[in-house]
């Protein structure tokens, strides 16, 4: 008898949560879907969210790729869907560096793996082939060295820039 007791009193989890961002925007969210974010999927597991989950570190306008990656994602599919689902993640990735770059902080933040490896994936895919001095201006890195430090640099190691 104790045993139904406690487990009626329980809190049963949200059917649909509502997410807001660091800029105000609301997204109303299957609990199932949102589920794909380990972090929320731990804080509806504890009971911790009644309805609303403030995310202090996400913009509405990357939180709503996030959901719009979630809600194709939703499902376990078919291998035909799964194709189709490969070819959908590669459009959906096609963005400009700074809306993946935040897109990949916010997955980090959420801990959605698979997103977050689609869009790692993304930028290794575009800086692969890229020189050194392009792989600095894509990640906005300058460098420590002097043009003379560097040309000494290059000049001691040639074996490796052939």
């Amino acid at each position: 008898m104790a045993d139904v007791a406690s487990t009626s009193a329980v809190a049963e989890a949200p059917k649909t949560i509502v997410l807001k961002s660091s800029d105000g925007e609301e997204f109303e969210v299957e609990s199932l879907v949102a589920n794909q974010s380990e972090m929320i999927k731990g804080m509806i597991d504890a009971g911790c969210v009644q309805s609303r989950v403030p995310l202090p570190n996400v913009l509405g306008s990357v939180l709503a790729k996030v959901v719009e990656y979630w809600n194709r994602h939703g499902g376990g599919g078919k291998e035909e869907e799964e194709k189709q689902l490969m070819e959908w993640d590669k459009e959906f990735a096609k963005l400009d560096r700074d809306e993946l770059f935040d897109l990949i902080n916010a997955a980090s933040f959420l801990n959605t793996k698979p997103l977050l490896d689609l869009c790692c994936q993304t930028v290794a895919d575009t800086i692969k082939d890229m020189s050194v001095p392009d792989v600095r201006d894509y990640f906005g890195i300058e460098s420590d060295f002097t043009p003379e430090e560097e040309a000494k640099i290059r000049n001691d190691n040639k074996w490796a820039y052939e």
